[in-house]
């Protein structure tokens, strides 16, 4: 299930409730299933953790539902469902999440206090902002960026929901921050990190100090631990890389107005382009995808950056009637 630590009594709780939450959502493949049965087999203290989540789930069957949406959630705050089974069954994994069954599976506004502030900000006329939070942190939005920021007295949170954000955040080691990036949540204390965050994935680069990414597909997923120049990227899917050595302040370069490819794959470069141009890139050359290039060029000029791409690489330009550009190869 995950290659992080379960030495606690909370981990083990976190992960014994995933995992009975997915094998009893309905949803679960015959190969979480076998995987789940291999956790519970690894372990005896494995199978007590999943023991207990099923006692705790028996005994809520027997609470009326009105009772378990005071223990779980405001109604309004339910997730849609399709079955009133499915319906009681969210309820009431809410409900042992709020008893101290699980804290990943509880929705995090449970047991993180009062809202303190909450912003949401954006760059979607394509211009870059700078912006202090209260609590002394640092946010960088890059072009056609949208985020919404939550604080509440035990958790600092950002939902990225597309484009890219350099975070400079101060430590709090009583009060995480925590970005969530499609599939990826990254947990920090103190430390300067990039995320880029559209419908093809998410990189999270970390320029200095440490981060920790949990990349899942549903309740399933991976710990990973990045440190200085270290980046992962993740699918829509879930499915992460392995850690990746990068220059993270490249990567950020952004920042000061500045656009670095550094042995960047063409696809990647092209997507950075497009971030820049009014008028959409489209690459058609599947066998240039591992072809790398290097330039620097000025964000304030996006034009030379797509005009100078036939000098870096082997490609010509052809322009669309309706504005659009077209990269094919020689």
């Amino acid at each position: 299930m995950t290659a992080a630590s379960e030495t606690s009594t909370d981990a083990l709780r976190d992960h014994a409730a995933r995992w009975f939450a997915r094998v009893h959502s309905g949803e679960a493949t015959h190969a979480e299933i076998d995987a789940c049965a291999a956790w519970r087999r690894s372990d005896p203290a494995h199978e007590a953790a999943y023991q207990r989540v099923s006692f705790l789930w028996e005994a809520s069957r027997h609470l009326p539902e009105d009772k378990l949406r005071g223990l779980a959630a405001p109604p309004a705050a339910q997730p849609a469902v399709r079955a009133p089974g499915r319906r009681r069954f969210a309820l009431a994994t809410a409900g042992l999440c709020a008893a101290g069954t699980a804290g990943v599976v509880a929705w995090p506004w449970l047991r993180s206090g009062a809202l303190q502030y909450e912003a949401s900000l954006d760059t979607m006329d394509g211009t870059r902002r700078e912006i202090p939070l209260p609590d002394g942190s640092l946010l960088n939005l890059n072009a056609n960026t949208r985020l919404r920021v939550t604080f509440r007295e035990k958790r600092r949170h950002v939902a990225l929901e597309t484009g890219q954000a350099f975070f400079t955040i101060r430590a709090d080691k009583a009060r995480p921050f925590v970005v969530q990036a499609g599939d990826a949540t990254i947990t920090v204390t103190g430390t300067r990190f990039d995320v880029w965050h559209d419908a093809l994935g998410t990189r999270i680069a970390v320029a200095s100090g440490t981060v920790r990414v949990w990349t899942a597909s549903w309740w399933h997923g991976i710990d990973q631990d990045l440190s200085a120049d270290q980046a992962i990227d993740v699918a829509p899917d879930g499915r992460s890389t392995p850690v990746l050595p990068v220059q993270a302040e490249n990567l950020a370069a952004w920042r000061l107005g500045k656009v670095i490819f550094d042995d960047t794959p063409l696809p990647l470069a092209v997507q950075e382009i497009n971030r820049y141009l009014p008028l959409g890139v489209t690459l058609r050359a599947p066998l240039l995808h591992d072809y790398r290039v290097a330039a620097v060029f000025s964000i304030d000029d996006p034009q030379s950056m797509l005009s100078a791409l036939p000098a870096i690489a082997p490609v010509r330009l052809q322009r669309q009637s309706d504005g659009s550009t077209v990269v094919l190869p020689r």
